[in-house]
């Protein structure tokens, strides 16, 4: 016996003697249920926790943290789960707790850091005091596997009132579990309060899930499949382990996928939970913590003689700022994840063990009971006669130890191993015989939720008495305004605000930082490959269109809002977009933080300028709303900035009226400045409402437009490009102007030419399959395939653009396949044409007019100008080229052919859009787009720790260099191999189920 431990046993003496008189007579409550020792252990463990002579926070916690060692019939094997690369997981908790909770709370954003976790299994064999063996932690984890009989694997969250005990502390009850299950238990070392406040342990146990279900690289451990863990835990652990349980539930509601490491996650439930006395209020709100006399069965101290103990100050404790919880915020203590008696609903949960004793959290343990049967959640409760908080770990001698254990054990595996097996049933367990005697649910407790919720509200109300009211804190991170716009839903306006308050915390914490990362949208029709290696600010909760207003012609819609659902929202109503980009994965954000052009931006100019305003988060993490009078410079500037001066959350959307066709002509050309000339005078025809072309080869060329009508004549069928067997729309253009005359470089009214009605949303994503002509180019790869109709039909799902983005990524290719849109002015472009045909013999072209925006812009633009007999002086329409095609195989040849490129579209008094291969040096690219205008935006609007425009789209020759290589040295670079690779991955990401079931695709009128 050390010093220590004399000098906490000497004084307890005295109750020792007492308390065992009082036993041997039969005169202690205890003594009815409690073997001797056991009543002991309580009555000291109650003046222990009480002591007249109180140690700090710190030096308590200190006590429970040492690790006693590891030895005897036990495997432990350590393994720390590092941070991912991206702050998705992290994100989706702070957005699931402003969810969850009080808007107007602010939630703390902890960091994401290595989280460490015991591998706990049985170990056969040896004695009770063998060492573990002297070999690396991941031979002992495959040492212990070798002793697990069975699939199952607990995760484990030990109990300690968030702010004591460790793993170590609980390596007798995980070795147990283990034991008894023939499994393995994950046992979390999660971050302790006060020095880590809530959501820590949260976030780590989110993380410890999901290092389970996807191992990260350097895991000991294969994926673990979800029906296979059960998450348990004992009273705080409990408390954690039913807060992860509405996490997953919350995220499955709003179908909330995770990036990890690279990979969209999705969030399963396990099978089940196994919760030992778990502390379910945070507040201590229920009756039983009141008064200060000690409950007959129980150790724990109620709060009343906590508040007069005389706890001396450490580092850790008070806390700074200043608040009554140990664990979390004041503010948050009735937050449904931290006091988990105020949780909503627990409908979808998988079943769940819940035990506990005669102890004061029973209150509350038994009102939830009551909540989950009443939820249709499978329940098995047990309630130990007699016995005090958590007893199965501390009174070995009691009768109730091995039948909880046991009872604990059976759950987890039944769980796993029969799942469909487990029945609702409460019972109440005989303290020293174990007999069952069965209870009912509803009458386990007569709390109401009104009370519960009443209680836990004003207690995490209470506070320090103040004489006067709070000084405003300049410092102090508040929520964003918001206005809710006439017409919103609520929920949906709320919604959006608690996402967008999550990402805007995320943002704020990088600034401070100045830590950089990058966004993820949740999918990309990007042709630039992917960053990776940063933290990443999931967004991809940003994706739905808020409103239609019929009245305004307008539409609330969130960034990740693609094209095709856009259109299909905005039908409804009759309306639609001025400004449709051709492919139907082309989201708004990326619409307006990018170069967005097509056949209606000779009318109405690019994307961006059909929008009002825009709601964004600056690189501070401010929010803030920007348009033509508002913030009207970063309006202007932000607008094919590619995200550079801050994150696009919200936009505000001009509509017009829809009609049912587009009557579209295809004019014939035999010349390509027959073409250009044609396309220009197109564009000055007020009837039409899109224009745009195709260069077949010099002598073909087709001027096609559209305008708008609900008139058909009878016997003409409207022409499809959606259905499998439909022809793609640029070889059906060819087809129909094959053998027809050229219409000339003018406007004609007596037109000969060839016409189609196509319903108006098929004509919006005409190019869609095929991807204009790329998906062309699969052919040319998979060289047995003939082109021809058939095989195109056959293999439909993969020619649609999301598939082909995520083939050409998937194999590598896109690292040599021009991907060019090139802005010029009309008296140039048959110069350029001629140049791409003598350097590149890339066919077909595109041809695109466009109302360019005045400089300073990243949008092309021609430097021109015109002054009109007022002096008005505006810039002139130009014309965009589409160079999309296989380029060299040479990696070398492929850069200097792009540069070569670059350098004759600057000579011929062109700019090129900045979504593909960029090769400027720093220098050329602030030379072509004006550098200081640029950097005044970024120092007013708080964006200088974000990466610049050039950084963002700028190509690494070095470093794509040295990826080629490693290329080229992979499987991926043998043909077929790279495009099975690519096609694999569009499979997996299942977007050919989105073209399948799309609403937007024309069906007849019955």
């Amino acid at each position: 016996m050390n010093l220590e431990t004399i000098r906490i046993v000497v004084p307890l003496l005295p109750l020792i003697l007492r308390q065992s008189f009082l036993h041997v007579l039969h005169l202690s409550d205890a003594s009815k249920h409690l073997d001797l020792r056991s009543a002991l252990i309580i009555a000291c463990l109650r003046v222990i926790l009480t002591p007249k002579t109180p140690r700090s926070i710190s030096a308590v916690q200190e006590l429970t943290l040492r690790d006693p060692g590891i030895k005897g019939r036990i495997w432990v094997s350590k393994y720390a789960s590092p941070p991912p690369p991206e702050t998705s997981i992290r994100d989706a908790l702070i957005a699931a707790l402003q969810h969850t909770g009080d808007s107007t709370c602010r939630v703390p954003v902890p960091d994401l850091v290595d989280v460490e976790a015991e591998w706990t299994g049985y170990r056969s064999g040896v004695s009770s005091g063998a060492p573990l063996p002297d070999v690396s932690e991941r031979e002992r984890y495959h040492g212990m596997m070798r002793d697990c009989k069975r699939p199952t694997t607990v995760l484990y969250l030990h109990g300690g009132a968030y702010y004591l005990c460790d793993p170590a502390t609980h390596r007798p009850t995980t070795k147990k579990l283990a034991q008894l299950t023939g499994g393995r238990c994950y046992s979390v070392r999660y971050r302790l309060a006060p020095q880590h406040p809530f959501p820590a342990a949260l976030l780590d146990a989110f993380v410890s899930y999901f290092t389970l279900l996807y191992p990260p690289p350097d895991a000991y451990h294969d994926p673990v499949q979800p029906e296979h863990i059960v998450i348990a835990g004992d009273s705080a652990g409990g408390n954690l382990s039913l807060a992860l349980l509405q996490l997953i539930l919350e995220l499955r509601r709003q179908d909330s996928p995770i990036l990890w490491y690279g990979e969209l996650r999705q969030v399963p439930l396990p099978a089940g939970l196994a919760l030992n006395s778990p502390w379910l209020d945070v507040t201590q709100s229920s009756p039983t913590w009141e008064a200060s006399t000690p409950t007959p069965f129980d150790y724990l101290p109620k709060p009343e003689n906590v508040d007069q103990l005389a706890i001396p100050p450490c580092k850790a404790w008070p806390a700074n700022p200043p608040r009554r919880n140990l664990y979390v915020a004041d503010e948050l203590a009735a937050h449904p994840l931290a006091s988990l008696v105020m949780a909503r609903s627990w409908k979808g949960a998988p079943p769940i063990y819940l035990c506990t004793g005669w102890e004061i959290l029973a209150y509350e343990d038994k009102y939830l009971a009551r909540q989950l049967e009443a939820d249709g959640v499978r329940v098995v409760f047990e309630e130990y006669e007699g016995m005090p908080h958590c007893f199965a770990m501390m009174l070995r001698n009691a009768p109730a130890t091995p039948r909880c254990y046991n009872g604990w054990a059976s759950f987890i595996s039944a769980a796993v191993e029969n799942p469909g097996g487990i029945e609702s049933s409460a019972v109440m367990i005989k303290s020293k015989t174990c007999e069952e005697a069965p209870l009912r649910f509803d009458q386990l407790s007569d709390a109401s939720e009104e009370e519960f919720r009443q209680r836990s509200d004003e207690m995490s109300l209470i506070s320090e008495p103040r004489d006067k009211p709070d000084e405003p804190d300049p410092t102090r991170r508040t929520s964003p305004s918001f206005t809710s716009p006439e017409g919103v839903s609520p929920e949906m306006m709320e919604r959006h605000k608690k996402a967008v308050t999550s990402i805007a915390s995320a943002v704020r914490g990088f600034f401070e930082r100045r830590e950089p990362y990058r966004i993820f949208h949740g999918s990309t029709n990007s042709t630039r490959p992917q960053t990776t290696g940063k933290p990443v600010v999931d967004i991809s909760a940003l994706r739905n269109v808020l409103q239609v207003d019929k009245a305004t012609r307008t539409a609330l819609v969130e960034p990740n809002v693609p094209m095709d659902k856009l259109v299909e929202s905005t039908l409804k109503h009759g309306l639609v977009p001025p400004v449709v980009m051709e492919f139907p994965g082309i989201t708004a954000g990326g619409g307006f933080a990018g170069t967005a052009g097509e056949s209606s931006s000779f009318k109405h100019g690019f994307f961006n300028d059909t929008v009002n305003w825009a709601e964004m988060i600056l690189g501070n993490g401010e929010v803030v709303r920007a348009s033509r009078e508002e913030n009207a410079d970063l309006f202007r500037g932000a607008a094919g900035a590619v995200g550079s001066l801050g994150m696009t959350t919200l936009l505000e959307l001009q509509l017009q009226e829809a009609k049912k066709y587009v009557k579209t002509t295809y004019h014939r050309t035999s010349s390509v400045a027959e073409a250009v000339a044609r396309i220009r005078a197109e564009t000055e025809n007020p009837s039409n409402d899109y224009v745009d072309g195709i260069l077949f080869s010099k002598d073909h060329g087709v001027v096609v437009t559209g305008t708008l009508t609900d008139d058909k004549p009878a016997d003409t069928k409207p022409q499809t490009f959606s259905g499998a067997w439909d022809p793609w729309y640029y070889l059906h253009v060819q087809d129909r102007t094959r053998n027809v005359p050229s219409a000339g470089p003018t406007v004609s009214p007596e037109s000969t030419s060839p016409v189609d009605y196509i319903p108006l949303a098929e004509y919006f994503f005409r190019y869609d399959r095929g991807g204009f002509w790329v998906g062309a180019a699969a052919f040319t790869y998979f060289k047995g395939v003939p082109f021809t109709r058939f095989f195109r039909w056959f293999l439909d799902d993969f020619l649609h653009t999301r598939m082909l983005y995520r083939a050409l990524h998937g194999s590598g290719e896109s690292a040599r396949f021009i991907v060019q849109d090139l802005g010029l002015p009309y008296k140039t472009a048959e110069t350029f044409v001629d140049y791409t045909a003598e350097n590149f013999n890339i066919w077909p072209l595109w041809l695109c007019p466009l109302k360019q925006t005045a400089p300073p812009t990243f949008h092309p633009h021609t430097g021109e100008t015109t002054t009109a007999a007022d002096g008005t002086v505006t810039t002139p329409p130009s014309l965009n080229i589409g160079l999309w095609g296989w380029g060299p195989s040479d990696p070398e040849e492929f850069v200097t052919k792009n540069r070569a490129l670059e350098d004759k579209l600057v000579e011929l008094g062109g700019l090129k859009w900045l979504y593909a291969h960029t090769y400027y040096n720093e220098e050329e690219f602030w030379k072509l787009y004006g550098r200081e205008w640029y950097e005044n935006l970024r120092k007013k609007y708080h964006a200088e720790t974000l990466p610049t425009v050039h950084d963002k789209v700028k190509v690494d020759v070095k470093a794509r260099r040295e990826e080629r290589q490693k290329w080229k040295r992979s499987l991926k670079s043998k043909p077929p191999l790279g495009g099975l690779y690519g096609i694999w991955k569009g499979i997996q990401s299942k977007d050919y189920m989105l073209h399948r079931h799309a609403e937007w695709k024309y069906k007849e009128e019955k």
